[in-house]
């Protein structure tokens, strides 16, 4: 059997049913059959769109766009051939039908070798990381980007005495042990940290933490989480890897190339002093004027580091928890779980400043549940809660992953769209509305509950001096989906 599983889209009526999803299947593919709005939610490697079900452009546009995984669009005439090949993307192939199913297979084949292709462009082949090239541009983007008060460092580590590693056990055994140093730094650092392997023995990460002491903290952590014995089935026994770490603080004027080299200069420092330790280049840098330190007084400071980090264990993991844990619940709506008003406010106002000042689009939606009193009223507060969390969920699981979804108060929500025009977000703001139209709400006591969401979309303007403007103008778009029959989506300045 092929790995790779298809959606294939169908009318919503399932009428009509196509014979090339059997005829794929008998060539050893898995292909599930699903409507246009509960396919986002499905687990696939891509998706055939066939056009003939879609009703106009319009309908045409949103589902080309709708979906982010590598899409095979088979155009049932010249104008949806067109359309398709205006809006779909560079991972994404159009054909005209009929076609064979040989022919359909030759070319999802290729839409999936294109695609891995793509994703290892910027991948290191042994670990999975980003590759130098890939990090270094996110890097270059993160420096550019960076707005007053955010709190980044860098950290290059290098292992020690890997070379003897490889001379003792052989390049094979080294292999696996820089595929586990790589699975462990990804499982101990943030989901969203970028890490990458530099070559050899050095990989390089980028932390963002809420202040300085934390992003020392947690890159210590990582240095502890590395010297945990590794099992090495091939040899019958565990090694254990240290490594020595140098960590530097981003600073918007620092280009790229420096700061590796203050993060170089820092982990070089660690490997003169013992080893199996994190220098920071701030600290070594603070007192440029003393080369002449006592060394006994520099012994004193080394044992006082040792010391720190011991006590370090002790407390550490216990209140890294609770501190986490409270900036959590202080940013976090505890019903849905989604973000909370205050995190909506603070975050909006650092995504408006930077798509003004780097001249990018950035689009906001807002969501209202409609007729939400009548749920409480006719189901319960409990069942109109469970709602709300099911709600949150199902969006959640619809956007992109650079957009981010907050509460914005009651049965409100808002979703951020960075780096979005008005179509695109039109378009994911349509899948959402679709998705929860589709889905089936239950009450406490199992009845089913019709929900449906009107959404309100504004894109980024000149004339909007503030945060507050967007969101006002999103909420106006918001109230017009509701007059005009709610259960739709309408964008900022539409008739």
């Amino acid at each position: 059997m092929r790995p790779e599983t298809i959606v294939w889209i169908v009318p919503d009526d399932m009428g009509d049913a196509d014979a090339s999803p059997a005829a794929l299947r008998a060539l050893g593919y898995t292909v599930i059959e699903a409507p246009l709005a509960t396919a986002p939610r499905l687990a696939a490697d891509l998706r055939v769109l066939p056009t003939s079900p879609l009703a106009d452009e319009a309908a045409l546009r949103a589902a080309c766009a709708g979906d982010r995984r590598p899409t095979l669009v088979l155009a049932h005439d010249a104008g949806c051939e067109a359309i398709a090949l205006e809006v779909s993307d560079l991972r994404d192939e159009v054909v005209r039908l009929p076609q064979s199913p040989e022919h359909l297979a030759a070319r999802i084949d290729r839409l999936v070798r294109r695609d891995r292709d793509s994703a290892w462009l910027h991948r290191d082949i042994l670990t999975g990381l980003l590759n130098r090239r890939a990090f270094g541009q996110r890097l270059r983007k993160v420096l550019e980007e960076m707005l007053p008060g955010e709190v980044r460092g860098l950290v290059l580590l290098d292992l020690d005495h890997f070379k003897r590693i490889n001379e003792q056990f052989g390049h094979s055994v080294g292999d696996q042990l820089l595929r586990s140093a790589a699975e462990t730094l990804a499982a101990g650092s943030s989901p969203d940290d970028p890490i990458g392997r530099l070559g050899g023995d050095e990989f390089v990460l980028l932390l963002t933490r809420y202040d300085t002491q934390t992003l020392l903290n947690d890159a210590r952590a990582l240095l502890r989480r590395l010297s945990t014995p590794l099992q090495v089935p091939s040899i019958g026994d565990s090694v254990v890897l240290t490594a020595s770490a140098g960590l530097t603080l981003l600073r918007p004027h620092l280009t790229e190339g420096e700061v590796m080299r203050q993060a170089d200069a820092a982990m070089y420092e660690a490997k003169g002093s013992g080893r199996n330790r994190l220098m920071c280049f701030e600290a070594s840098a603070s007192c440029p004027s003393a080369p002449d330190i006592d060394a006994d007084l520099e012994r004193f400071n080394e044992v006082t580091k040792v010391f720190s980090d011991r006590l370090a264990r002790i407390v550490g993991d216990m209140g890294r928890r609770l501190v986490e844990g409270a900036r959590r619940q202080a940013l976090q709506d505890a019903l849905t779980g989604a973000h909370n008003r205050r995190y909506f406010d603070e975050r909006l106002a650092r995504e408006v400043t930077q798509a003004q000042r780097n001249g990018r689009p950035l689009a906001l939606a807002l969501m209202d549940i409609d007729d939400f009193h009548g749920v409480n009223a006719g189901f319960g507060w409990p069942s109109g809660d469970a709602v709300l969390r099911e709600f949150a969920t199902l969006a959640t699981g619809n956007v992109r992953l650079v957009d981010w979804l907050a509460r914005y108060g009651g049965e409100e929500f808002c979703v951020v769209l960075p780096d979005t025009g008005i179509d695109a977000a039109l378009a994911v703001m349509e899948r959402i509305r679709a998705a929860v139209a589709g889905y089936q709400f239950h009450a406490i006591d199992g009845r089913t509950i019709p929900v449906t969401v009107s959404v309100g979309v504004a894109a980024l303007g000149p004339e909007d001096n503030t945060p507050i403007t967007l969101v006002d103008r999103a909420g106006r778009a918001c109230l017009r989906a509701k007059a005009a029959g709610k259960d739709r989506v309408v964008a900022a300045g539409s008739a």
